[in-house]
C-alpha cells in the first residue's frame, strides 16, 4: 500500500542511494527523509537508484560541482533540486495541500542527534563516557518532546517534517551504535521505541523500507574508512 496513487504521473525523478542490480533502496537517512516527505505529502515520483560509491560523473553538473545523493529532477520544469535541507522546505511551499511544515518553522528537537552520534561512534580511550553522555542527551530531548505530543509523531498523531528527519536519523543511530559499539538505548527513554514502531506501520515508511544489514554493513565501511584515512 503506498500513500501515492501508482497511476498518478510521477512529478519529479528522485535519485535515492540504492543498488540498480538488486533494485533496493539504500541506507541513507538523507534519502529517506526526502522520500518520506514526498510519500507523506503524496506527490508522485520515480525512484531512481545509484550506487554511492559509482555516481556517475554527471551528477556533478546537476549538483553544483558535487556527487550527492539524493537529488530530483523536476520534471514539468527541467528544475534540478539537491541537498535535502533545501529540498524539504522547497516541497512545502510547492505542495501546501499537506502541511508537514517548514523545518526551520517547527520547534528544534534533537537538532545535534547526527553530530552526537558520529563523535559517540568515533570516540576512543576517556572520551568515550562524555560522548555517550552526549548522545543520550540529544535522545532525551526527543523522548521528552514525544512524552508532551498528544500523538506518537512529535507533530501528532500525523508525522511533521521534524519526524521525517528524525525517523531516518533514529533507525541509523539506534542500529548504527549497536554495531559498532555494542550500545543500545537506556530504558528509561521509553517513547522512542514505540515512536520507531509507529513509524514502521505507515505506508510511507513501508513504501521507503531498507533492510537493517544494510544499516549495520554501512556504518562497519564508514567507520573503515575514517580509521584508515
Amino acid at each position: 500500500m503506498s500513500i501515492v496513487s501508482p497511476n498518478a504521473k510521477p512529478l519529479y525523478d528522485l535519485y535515492v542511494k540504492g543498488s540498480p542490480e538488486k533494485g533496493e533502496l539504500g541506507d541513507c537517512p538523507f534519502s529517506h527523509r526526502t522520500m518520506l516527505t514526498l510519500e507523506e505529502k503524496g506527490v508522485p515520483y520515480n525512484k531512481l537508484l545509484l550506487d554511492e560509491s559509482n555516481i556517475p560523473e554527471w551528477v556533478k553538473d546537476v549538483c553544483e560541482g558535487q556527487k550527492q545523493i539524493p537529488f530530483a529532477l523536476e520534471l514539468e520544469t527541467g528544475k534540478w533540486l539537491h541537498d535535502s535541507d533545501k529540498m524539504i522546505p522547497y516541497f512545502e511551499e510547492k505542495f501546501p495541500q499537506k502541511k508537514l511544515g517548514r523545518p526551520d518553522e517547527l520547534p528544534s528537537v534533537g537538532g545535534s542527534l547526527f553530530p552526537a552520534f558520529m563523535g559517540f561512534l568515533q570516540a576512543q580511550g576517556g572520551e568515550q563516557s562524555e560522548k555517550e553522555q552526549a548522545l543520550v542527551s540529544q535522545l532525551r530531548e526527543i523522548n521528552d518532546a514525544l512524552a508532551q505530543s498528544d500523538g506518537p509523531f512529535l507533530g501528532g498523531k500525523e508525522p511533521d517534517s521534524n519526524d521525517c528527519k528524525l525517523g531516518p536519523q533514529l533507525k541509523h543511530v539506534l542500529i548504527g551504535s549497536k554495531t559498532i559499539k555494542g550500545w543500545t538505548l537506556p530504558s528509561e527513554l521509553d517513547k522512542i521505541p514505540g515512536y520507531l514502531a509507529a513509524w514502521e506501520k505507515r505506508p510511507s515508511w513501508e513504501n521507503t523500507y531498507y533492510t537493517e544489514k544494510y544499516v549495520q554493513d554501512g556504518w562497519q565501511v564508514k567507520m573503515q574508512k575514517m580509521a584508515s584515512s
